[in-house]
């Protein structure tokens, strides 16, 4: 058996044994408020926790507004990242569509 180790997914770093186990008791207890409100919670996204070594646990705790805004500016970047690609998408059909249709419209000569 080989183990595997989570990484923050703040700062990247491995997590520590400790870190590990509270991750995967919250997420396993996550529909479970009864007994969620006798655990210590980790920094939450739309209501998931986030895997977070000690230190980053503790610049959250201390600037849980910074926190907030920067979950909220990377909501924003990648919201951003996937309308550019549908968009690039969606022009180069575009382009290849009209490609076709003036290649079909002229066509090339019959002999």
């Amino acid at each position: 058996m080989t183990a595997t180790s989570c990484h923050c997914q703040l700062c990247g770093n491995a997590l520590e044994p400790v870190q590990q186990f509270r991750y995967l008791v919250e997420a396993a207890n996550e529909h479970g408020p009864a007994v969620r409100e006798g655990l210590r919670k980790l920094p939450t996204v739309n209501g998931r926790p986030l895997r977070v070594c000690k230190g980053c646990d503790r610049r959250v705790a201390a600037d849980p507004a910074g926190f907030r805004a920067a979950v909220s500016d990377a909501k924003l970047k990648a919201a951003r990242g996937y309308k550019q690609y549908r968009t690039g998408l969606m022009t180069a059909f575009g382009v290849l569509s009209v490609g076709w249709f003036l290649t079909s419209l002229v066509g090339s000569p019959r002999v």
